[in-house]
């Protein structure tokens, strides 16, 4: 059975590009993390779930192990994201130069995303606003 390239392609409108993208995930954020990934969410208003990825040099090494951990994740991303929440921003950062199996970092990024997502509901509830924390009238 052959599949059409365009939904397997990891496709323009399914990145985060421009650092006005990232800004948004970070000040509206919500995270969760393991112990190599942590996954900041944010809502957008496009009815599709995209990707950001921040690889730093500090915490994970040289280029090549940068560009190692980029390409992972954009095919786990590439082919998990039926299993990921519509309408969310994902922005994920590795955390450990040690490179988990594939599918343990497949199973961590959909747990991840949907923890994020379940907490960002939770602080900003339908309306996208941080709740006070009281109830309303």
């Amino acid at each position: 059975m052959r599949v059409t390239e365009k939904s397997q392609r990891f496709s323009a409108e399914l990145r985060l590009k421009t650092p006005a993208d990232f800004d948004a995930v970070f000040t509206r954020r919500s995270s969760a993390g393991n112990g190599w990934l942590v996954v900041y969410a944010a809502r957008n208003d496009l009815g599709v779930c995209r990707l950001g990825l921040v690889v730093a040099k500090k915490k994970i090494g040289n280029a090549v192990q940068r560009n190692r951990w980029k390409r992972r994740l954009r095919e786990v991303f590439r082919i998990n994201r039926e299993k990921l929440p519509r309408g969310f921003d994902f922005v994920v950062l590795p955390q450990s130069k040690m490179h988990p199996g594939f599918a343990d970092l497949e199973n961590g990024l959909v747990q991840l995303a949907h923890r994020a997502v379940r907490k960002w509901k939770r602080n900003h509830g339908s309306t996208g606003q941080p709740s006070s924390g009281k109830p309303s009238p």
